[in-house]
């Protein structure tokens, strides 16, 4: 008897077994929308994407010097369209922890008084958009930790003084970003966020906030036009006269498969958040406006 009841157990447990794996199975899969952007970066901003588990990218940025000044033509072949100069070169790697995380470490000349940046960012992919609508957006945050490695200036205005602490090295970035992908041509992204800086000028606030607005429109299978701005919503930036602008960029976007390449139009001399967003200073209305590019490759570890 003891034996028969194990029977009919055994075979209740197979029968329950296989009604929840077909339940499973008939149970609609969501499907995700890929790609929204084709990298993690939008010429400046940082987009929604993350790398998968176990890759890791290999990046290298720059930004020439300005093409035209005052709209000035005298120039334009001695210094060869801004190839004379670098207003700002970096490179680093990031790696995907899982499908969602990932972490990064750069290292950037540096735009304005800061130089000689290190850059620790990490992101994470908070909401990914479906094929069915059910979740209509892709959204993510992205963290950075900035920190200057120059010596002190002797200058005691200046913000590279450091003046007795290594925290005033020290310039963190926080971005929400959510974008969504409409259809296989389209794409927009919004990235309100907030730079803190620990020293700052008399006149200027330790707490910038911003908003970022990136699109693409997707030319080929291969080709992508990509447009971004970061405009602040703070006083003395939209003063006139102040000297700051607001950072826009305009760029060429192709994916070989192996590897993505962007070439841009900026008036952005910095690369990361953390020195773009509060060190503007050039002009696009009077031709002070770069060429830069970006190579990303990434490795299956």
């Amino acid at each position: 008897m003891k034996s028969l009841s194990t029977i009919v157990l055994v075979f209740i447990t197979i029968i329950l077994v296989d009604i929840q794996s077909l339940s499973a199975q008939d149970k609609p899969q969501k499907e995700y929308v890929y790609q929204t952007f084709k990298d993690t970066r939008i010429i400046n901003t940082y987009s929604t994407e993350t790398l998968q588990k176990g890759v890791l990218d290999f990046r290298v940025a720059h930004r020439f010097g300005d093409i035209l000044n005052q709209w000035n033509f005298n120039n334009l072949w001695a210094d060869f369209l801004g190839f004379e100069s670098a207003a700002d070169v970096g490179f680093g790697v990031e790696y995907g922890i899982t499908n969602n995380f990932m972490v990064g470490f750069h290292r950037t000349k540096g735009s304005s008084e800061l130089r000689s940046l290190l850059h620790l960012n990490a992101k994470y992919k908070l909401l990914s958009q479906t094929k069915d609508n059910s979740m209509p957006i892709s959204m993510a945050v992205a963290g950075i930790l900035t920190v200057s490695t120059m010596p002190p200036s002797a200058d005691e205005t200046s913000l590279a003084n450091f003046p007795g602490e290594f925290g005033h090295r020290m310039v963190y970035s926080l971005q929400l970003l959510a974008g969504r992908k409409f259809g296989d041509v389209f794409s927009l992204q919004l990235s309100p966020g907030i730079v803190w800086r620990n020293l700052v000028k008399f006149n200027d606030n330790n707490a910038l906030v911003s908003m970022g607005v990136s699109a693409k429109v997707q030319v080929s299978k291969v080709l992508g036009i990509i447009i971004d701005s970061n405009l602040p919503f703070d006083q003395l930036r939209w003063t006139a006269g102040s000297g700051y602008h607001i950072p826009i960029g305009i760029g060429f976007e192709f994916d070989t498969g192996g590897h993505v390449f962007q070439i841009n139009l900026t008036n952005s001399a910095g690369i990361e958040p953390t020195d773009y967003i509060p060190n503007t200073n050039l002009n696009w209305a009077e031709g002070q406006f770069r060429i830069g590019f970006t190579i990303s490759r990434g490795f299956r570890m």
